[in-house]
């Protein structure tokens, strides 16, 4: 059996505490999943806990390799802000680092993409996520609207739920107001 040296297990520990993160925000599927009501019902809405939020178009994408044998592999998503909502200013192009351990685990971009985001604060490390995983990342539809499937509606506040129309839409200046209140709330 291979043992590993202390040091590698102190620059590996982030890696498995992020994971564990990650992994305690999956809901667990019981089959009575219909019953149950939907994801972020009780628990802060998405804006409360980002440090980045705002509909922009996906720019660039580059993946880079860990610089060391012990390093972090990571993705830097490049994007023009389209709309801000927290943390960024309309019109600027901002650049964030997610490890890439996201991207093998389908959390990808495409250049060209429109998504609205709500990203966790940057790490001590400059990584990001999308809060709470799939519930911090929505796809801006041609018409400009945001898509919100059922399962992301309960992880907004609920004036923005009740603005949603009936095909689950809604133009990204108008969410984007309505998150700035629920925020303030």
């Amino acid at each position: 059996m291979r043992t590993i040296p202390f040091k590698q297990c102190l620059l590996l520990a982030p890696f498995f505490f992020l994971a564990l993160a990650l992994w305690a925000e999956q809901p667990v599927r019981t089959g009575a999943e219909d019953t149950q009501p939907p994801p972020g019902i009780g628990q802060r809405p998405v804006i409360r806990s980002s440090g980045y939020a705002f509909a922009g178009t996906v720019k660039a994408v580059q993946h880079v390799a860990a610089a060391k044998p012990n390093g972090i592999a990571t993705t830097r998503i490049t994007f023009h802000v389209d709309r801000a909502i927290r943390g960024a200013r309309t019109g600027q192009t901002l650049v964030v680092t997610e490890w890439a351990g996201l991207w093998a685990s389908g959390e990808q971009y495409r250049r060209g993409e429109h998504v609205l985001l709500f990203l966790y604060p940057p790490s001590k490390l400059g990584l990001t996520s999308p809060v709470r995983g799939s519930e911090g990342r929505f796809r801006v539809g041609g018409r400009g609207r945001v898509v919100v499937p059922p399962r992301q509606r309960g992880g907004l506040p609920p004036r923005v739920r009740a603005r949603l129309g009936e095909d689950g839409e809604i133009e990204v200046a108008e969410f984007a107001r309505a998150m700035r209140l629920a925020r303030e709330e």
